[in-house]
């Protein structure tokens, strides 16, 4: 119980959750042909922007700095969130933690922005824009990566694993918060008590 004391569960926890949301975790959103991958395939996370489509470039200018930025954040953000976790009641353990919550809303800013580079991509080549999330048919004559046309074709979309446990880490963060602002309020309130008891002599 007294190391338990000592370390910021939570925090730790977010930190763990955020190791698996890296360049290397995979895509957090793709589209892609329902019944055939040769029409299309737009891989996005807040690190990458690759898109396989004929008349479209494979990626945007700005992918590559946002991606590496981002990445760079992500890993300062974690090696702050370790030694927070670690030191919880230190002068910058709460900085440290409100950084890494910053880092890691940063990650859902940097894939819309990659998210709306692909829109802009696709729209501008085909004037269609893919569903969100589900299966559905673009309303274009699509000449896929085998040179074949493609009419109306069916495509998916879907979220990856990686864009939930974002949202995972950053709630167990964010708790992590709470609950150290809550438990100092009260140790704070405890101090206080009463600081002296004055009593007036009987015989007097």
């Amino acid at each position: 119980m007294g190391l338990l004391g000592r370390i910021d569960v939570l925090a730790l926890l977010g930190a763990v959750v955020a190791l698996f949301l890296g360049p290397a975790s995979g895509p957090w959103w793709t589209v892609t042909g329902a019944t055939t991958s040769k029409v299309l395939s737009v891989q996005i996370s807040p690190f990458y922007l690759q898109a396989d489509a004929t008349g479209i470039s494979a990626t945007t200018f700005f992918s590559v700095p946002l991606g590496t930025f981002t990445s760079l954040l992500l890993i300062l953000s974690l090696i702050a969130l370790g030694a927070s976790s670690f030191h919880p009641r230190t002068w910058w353990g709460k900085l440290a933690t409100y950084f890494s919550l910053c880092s890691m809303t940063e990650l859902y800013l940097s894939f819309l922005l990659m998210y709306h580079g692909a829109l802009t991509m696709l729209l501008g080549a085909y004037d269609i824009v893919p569903p969100y999330l589900g299966t559905s048919h673009l309303g274009a004559n699509i000449v896929g990566l085998d040179l074949n046309s493609y009419l109306n074709p069916l495509v998916t979309a879907n979220f990856g694993v990686p864009f939930y446990l974002g949202f995972v880490s950053i709630g167990l963060i964010a708790t992590s918060l709470i609950v150290n602002g809550i438990v100092e309020k009260r140790k704070m309130s405890a101090q206080r008590g009463v600081a002296a008891i004055f009593t007036t002599d009987p015989q007097s």
